[in-house]
């Protein structure tokens, strides 16, 4: 070989080892993506924007699973019924990916009637194998029916992937006056079986060693949320907005606090895409290692990228993906809600309006009958001063 080409040889191994070197370093050993979905589809726009969300995250090759924090319609707009279901598992299934479901209000127990007959249906529909991921390659899982007690929860799973836990959590908020929710003692059992549920998930991670807990579940928790200090300053009623899922935060931060490792619990319910750190110890002190992730929902046609690797502290990193197709200014005017209103609201809507004039007339008088008081105690001291 001449000394030419073993100079060529050489430069081009020296342009060559950084390119390598940076293909090695960008893809860290054990790290993965899944696509985090939910609240969608709803209304006639999202049967629109639903293939091209579905088209969106099929093409992506990257992607290891879907998870859907549940609501897979609206029941003001489509039928609570099996076949409704069965369009929903299919559409899901279309993907070619393993996923996975944890079921919303929308999905049984908002229904008009027979809400636990459709809960039998989705169960039979979503979860006809609890030990297993719906879809192609479902991977398995451990479903919470397993133990003893809880035999009918097949829809809370655990599983892991790489050394990472996952865990499904089926709840959904009770009405705080019984008597308005018939469903509220299935509600609160809900509640008790994913009490029992985070228990025994994060044995699991101390067993296994594992770098860091995702949980998934339809119910929010923390719908309107700031700093806590503030909030508690300003508006401490917020800080107590579900008072049926106080027990269940207790834990989760004794959890989050024991485990030292970083933990995600992503929700859905409140279509409002969102990445904090609500959860606080008794001392309203943020848990900083836990992280809280709220997915799109309807009328948002988009998903979260959730890119988890084990190698890194923080474990878990996350981004928005905007399906083009789907962005608000493009829906047809006539599918459009510009009124700002919920439809689930109904024929109550005008009680809202009506309650924030009454209490401001109530703080008027109120501020004006203080005054009377305080003028009559000047004129009273003035009075005795004078005799």
């Amino acid at each position: 070989m001449s000394r030419a080409a073993c100079r060529w040889i050489a430069l081009l191994a020296l342009i060559g080892c950084p390119a390598i070197a940076l293909a090695e370093s960008s893809a860290a050993p054990g790290a993965f993506e899944f696509a985090l979905i939910g609240d969608y589809p709803y209304f006639p726009r999202d049967d629109l924007g639903m293939p091209h969300l579905l088209r969106d995250i099929r093409a992506d090759p990257s992607l290891r699973f879907v998870l859907h924090l549940g609501d897979v319609h609206n029941p003001r707009a489509t039928p609570c019924s099996e076949a409704n279901f069965q369009t929903r598992f299919d559409m899901l299934a279309s993907l070619g990916l393993p996923f996975v479901l944890t079921p919303g209000d929308n999905d049984w127990a908002d229904c008009k009637e027979d809400q636990r007959q459709h809960l039998a249906n989705l169960r039979r529909i979503f979860y006809a194998d609890p030990t297993h991921a719906n879809g192609p390659g479902g991977f398995a899982v451990t479903p919470q029916s397993e133990r003893a007690g809880h035999a009918e929860f097949v829809e809370n799973a655990v599983w892991e992937t790489d050394g990472v836990i996952f865990a499904t959590l089926h709840m959904m908020l009770p009405s705080r006056v019984p008597w308005l929710d018939p469903l509220a003692s299935d509600k609160h059992r809900l509640i008790d079986a994913s009490e029992a549920w985070l228990d025994e998930v994060f044995v699991l991670a101390r067993e296994r060693d594992a770098r860091g807990v995702f949980l998934a579940t339809q119910a929010d928790m923390w719908p309107i949320m700031g700093t806590p200090r503030f909030m508690n300053l300003m508006y401490p009623e917020l800080l107590d907005q579900a008072p049926a899922f106080d027990a269940f935060k207790a834990k989760l931060a004794a959890q989050v606090r024991d485990f030292a490792r970083p933990v995600v619990l992503a929700n859905g319910d409140s279509h409002y895409f969102r990445i904090d750190k609500p959860l606080t110890d008794e001392r309203l002190e943020m848990l900083q290692t836990f992280t809280r992730i709220e997915g799109f929902g309807s009328p948002h046609g988009h998903w979260v990228r959730v890119r988890v690797e084990p190698d890194r502290p923080e474990v878990f990193s996350f981004r928005q993906e905007l399906v083009a197709e789907n962005l608000f200014t493009l829906v047809p005017a006539e599918l459009r809600d510009e009124t700002g209103t919920d439809p689930g609201v109904g024929p109550i809507a005008w009680l809202v309006p009506l309650f924030r004039f009454g209490r401001r007339v109530l703080i008027v008088i109120g501020g004006f009958t203080v005054c009377v008081w305080l003028l009559r105690g000047v004129r009273r001291l003035r009075g005795g001063s004078g005799a």
